[in-house]
């Protein structure tokens, strides 16, 4: 039973070092993508291109439409999100930043701006709204919601300002929410197959420590 159980211990420890690695891969593989070269935008790329321009720092020129202002989140603070009217004609939600439950978002600069933050994917899944969260407040920032009442064309894509644009607009910095990368799925099958495992060797181990016992009886 010592043995069983030390091996289910060194097979757990081996499951959690697993999810451990790919999370700090992950990390690091987000980060060195943000951290690559500013792409500045004279107009909204193509459906492809923006898709392939996720994680990366972007650099817009427009001017912001009060009419889009619209706050999302789950739980306080939340997120002010406002579109912006790219030179070309293109609208793109731009996450200006957060705010607490007693604070209002200030009100965005006017005339046209210079802009630079981390360029994300529509959020897939509305979440779990808190109970005390004002209706008005969106659970999840989705495109397909927002063009129901959003100047036409939309971009494809969200922007969430970098911590000194969105500090210079009177607001703490947002954190951009970030598609998991591939392989998450198959690393945890991996975890889950060491856990697997160990549950297996300290069944094992019952029996042969039960069977032992009959023999000695």
């Amino acid at each position: 039973m010592v043995v069983g159980v030390v091996l289910a211990g060194v097979m757990v420890a081996l499951g959690l070092w697993q999810m451990n690695v790919f999370e700090s891969q992950q990390n690091n593989s987000t980060q060195a993508r943000i951290n690559q070269p500013v792409i500045t935008w004279d107009k909204a790329p193509t459906r492809a291109d923006v898709m392939a321009q996720y994680g990366r720092r972007v650099r817009i020129t427009g001017t912001f439409e009060p009419s889009t202002a619209t706050m999302v989140g789950t739980s306080w603070p939340v997120r002010v999100v406002e579109g912006v009217r790219l030179r070309s004609g293109e609208t793109i939600a731009v996450v200006r930043g957060k705010v607490s439950e007693d604070q209002n978002p200030s009100s965005p600069p006017t005339g046209t701006v210079t802009l630079t933050g981390v360029l994300t994917a529509s959020e897939s899944d509305d979440a779990d709204r808190g109970p005390d969260m004002p209706a008005a407040v969106l659970p999840s920032l989705r495109l397909e919601v927002l063009a129901q009442t959003w100047p036409q064309p939309l971009v494809p894509a969200t922007l969430t300002l970098d911590e000194e644009d969105a500090r210079a607009q009177g607001l703490a910095p947002a954190e951009p929410v970030l598609p998991k990368g591939d392989g998450g799925e198959r690393n945890r099958g991996y975890a889950l197959q060491w856990w697997v495992f160990a549950i297996f060797t300290i069944a094992m181990s019952i029996a042969f420590a039960r069977a032992a016992g009959k023999r000695r009886d």
